[in-house]
């Protein structure tokens, strides 16, 4: 009997606007990718994390995310901290047209 894979919550419109903001470890504009987090409860054999827990990445950190593997520890060491919550508050300042507050608080870690 073959299994059927849940089908997983997408939001286009939010991946395209986290590509937008700038790299939330770098602060970077430009060559961002929208990093779909692994430790939200939500994954399983070859299942992304729904997108509305995503986080902005530039490719390159991104890409050194993956190879570290351990994302809570890869993340810290760019003191971001408690990512889930952080993806919240962007899909929430996302579906309120917010769309300064995201990049402010990007911009803020920076300053």
């Amino acid at each position: 009997m073959s299994r059927i894979k849940p089908k997983r919550a997408t939001d286009a419109g939010f991946l395209m606007f986290l590509r937008s903001l700038p790299c939330l470890c770098t602060g970077v504009m430009g060559n961002v990718t929208a990093h779909h987090l692994m430790d939200t409860g939500l994954r399983g054999m070859g299942l992304k994390s729904p997108d509305r827990y995503s986080i902005p990445l530039d490719w390159k950190v991104h890409d050194m995310l993956h190879r570290a593997g351990d994302e809570t520890l890869f993340l810290a060491g760019y003191e971001v901290f408690e990512a889930k919550s952080i993806a919240d508050q962007f899909y929430e300042s996302y579906l309120n047209n917010d769309y300064d507050g995201c990049y402010d608080y990007i911009i803020r870690r920076f300053l």
